[in-house]
């Protein structure tokens, strides 16, 4: 089945397009970039052992999965994305992939979603029922798996995207091929392996902030030391922060903050100068700390300082 707008008069084509998505795939929320009426798409469907591929090159747009849109009484889906061109944003749960041709993310049905892309795409997506797992005899993928890009250079992501891309174009002359079982196997493993990930990842910045607090006060503690001290490499660490959307760089800075911002609140610290402070926190110059300090809270340190005097708590309380 193919669809486009080239079969549409130009008014009409937002209209029509959310008609077409909220059909093929769920209700959605259709929002162009650019002017509806200019909006260009085109979207092939095909099935293959129970799983529904389709391949949509579109202009820049966004498509929304709202709460209100969400039937409870409806099956309930998982969508795996897989840009061929072009970059693509998922969100859900809190959480926001971002997947360059190759990478992969899955996002699920039963709950609000966001997908968009700022820049012409070219998208291969599966879809499944989440039942799909369970006749399989796999578990449905965990929630905590939504909206988190499987890098395209990890042995599991290169494999479930080659896997799928491939499926997808099987898709278009073959309906049978006998690796329906094999698909949601493999997807369950992807996403089994996703979930081991993360959980690792989530203990190493717990282990992360144990060593970074136990060593603030050493102006030489940075990201590279921190990994050495982690015993793991400085991309293994820096891939750890990312899924919370921050770097070691800036964990580290943000603990140094907290820690100087306590220190100057504390009336029993009155003796001690803005530097002194600056030092027990880890800072190794005094400028770069007030530049820091100010940027990140709005106020010299000393501004601080005399404000948390007077009135405790009135700058963390705005």
């Amino acid at each position: 089945m193919k669809m486009s707008t080239a079969d549409v008069a130009r008014p009409g084509r937002a209209r029509h397009w959310q008609s077409v998505i909220s059909d093929v795939y769920v209700p959605l929320e259709f929002r162009p970039r650019t002017g509806g009426a200019g909006f260009e798409a085109e979207l092939e469907v095909n099935a293959l052992d129970g799983v529904e591929f389709s391949r949509l090159r579109a202009d820049p747009h966004a498509v929304v999965r709202s709460a209100g849109a969400i039937d409870r009484g409806a099956g309930a889906f998982v969508f795996v994305m897989l840009p061929r061109a072009g970059e693509l944003v998922v969100e859900q749960d809190g959480r926001t992939a971002r997947l360059r041709p190759g990478d992969l993310a899955s996002y699920d049905t039963s709950r609000p979603c966001r997908i968009e892309s700022g820049e012409p795409f070219d998208l291969t997506i599966a879809k499944l029922a989440v039942g799909a797992f369970r006749t399989a005899g796999f578990p449905a993928p965990p929630t905590s798996c939504t909206a988190v890009r499987v890098d395209r250079d990890s042995a599991i992501g290169s494999l479930a995207s080659s896997y799928l891309v491939q499926l997808s174009e099987l898709s278009r002359r073959r309906n049978d091929l006998g690796v329906g079982a094999t698909t949601v196997s493999l997807l369950s493993t992807t996403f089994a392996d996703l979930g081991g990930t993360l959980e690792r990842r989530e203990a190493l910045r717990r282990r992360a902030e144990g060593i970074v607090s136990d060593r603030l006060g050493d102006p030489a503690l940075d990201p590279g030391r921190l990994a050495a001290a982690l015993h793991v490499s400085l991309r293994t660490l820096q891939l750890a922060f990312s899924e919370v959307g921050q770097s070691p760089a800036r964990f580290i800075l943000d603990m140094r903050l907290g820690r100087a911002a306590t220190l100057l609140a504390d009336r029993g610290q009155a003796g001690r100068s803005v530097t002194e402070i600056a030092f027990t926190a880890g800072f190794g110059d005094s400028s770069q700390f007030s530049r820091a300090f100010k940027a990140r809270l709005g106020c010299s340190p000393r501004e601080y300082r005399l404000r948390e005097y007077t009135n405790p708590g009135a700058l963390r309380d705005r």
